[in-house]
C-alpha cells in the first residue's frame, strides 16, 4: 500500500513539475514576442475644454426629475430641443477654428513626448485662449439664455437637479449670477 501512495506522489509531483516548466517557457515566449508599449496618441477634447455640450432631453428629464408628458416637460424637451440646434450650428459655424486649434495642441502634444521638451506649453496655451475666447464668450451668452430659461420653467427642487447633474457632465454655468440670485431671494 505504501508503495502505490509512494508512486501516485511520485507521478503527481513529476506532472506538476513538468506542467509548470511548461507554462513557463510559455510565459517567456509571450514575453519575447510583445512589442513594447507605446504612448497614447495625444486626443485633446476642445469641445469638454469649452463646455459644449449636446443635451440628451430624456436623460437629463429624468435626472432632474421631470415628466416629458407634462406641460413643464414639453417646455423643457422643447428649450432644449432649440439649444441643441442652435449649439449645434455654432459648433457647425466655428469648425474651423476648433479644428485647428485642436490639431495645434495635439501636435505640440506628440512633439512634446517624442522630444521631451514642454518649454513651449505656456505659447501654446496663450495661442489656444487668444483663438477661443470669442468662441467661450458666445457659449457662456447661451448658457446664460438657458439657465435662465430653465429657472423660468422648473421648480426650485428641479432647477437644482438640473444644475448638479450639469456639474457633473463639466458644464459649468455662471456662478455669479446664481449666486447673486440666491441672495437676493
Amino acid at each position: 500500500m505504501k508503495n502505490y501512495f509512494l508512486l501516485i506522489f511520485a507521478l503527481t509531483s513529476l506532472l506538476s513539475h513538468s506542467q509548470y516548466n511548461n507554462g513557463m517557457r510559455n510565459q517567456r515566449q509571450r514575453q519575447m514576442n510583445q512589442t513594447p508599449r507605446q504612448a497614447p496618441e495625444p486626443k485633446y477634447e476642445i469641445e469638454k475644454y469649452l463646455g459644449i455640450l449636446i443635451y440628451d432631453i430624456e436623460k437629463y428629464a429624468k435626472k432632474s426629475s421631470i415628466k416629458l408628458s407634462s406641460e413643464e416637460g414639453k417646455k423643457f424637451s422643447e428649450v432644449l430641443t432649440k439649444f441643441n440646434k442652435k449649439l449645434k450650428d455654432f459648433r457647425r459655424i466655428n469648425s474651423f477654428t476648433l479644428n485647428s486649434t485642436r490639431e495645434m495642441v495635439e501636435n505640440f502634444q506628440k512633439n512634446a513626448q517624442k522630444s521631451g521638451d514642454f518649454s513651449e506649453r505656456a505659447n501654446i496655451q496663450k495661442k489656444m485662449t487668444e483663438n477661443l475666447k470669442p468662441i467661450s464668450e458666445t457659449l457662456r451668452i447661451y448658457d446664460k439664455e438657458l439657465d435662465t430659461t430653465m429657472q423660468e420653467i422648473l421648480s426650485e427642487k428641479q432647477y437644482k437637479k438640473w444644475i448638479k447633474y450639469n456639474r457633473k457632465n463639466y458644464k459649468v454655468f455662471p456662478k455669479d449670477d446664481v449666486e447673486n440670485e440666491e441672495k437676493e431671494n
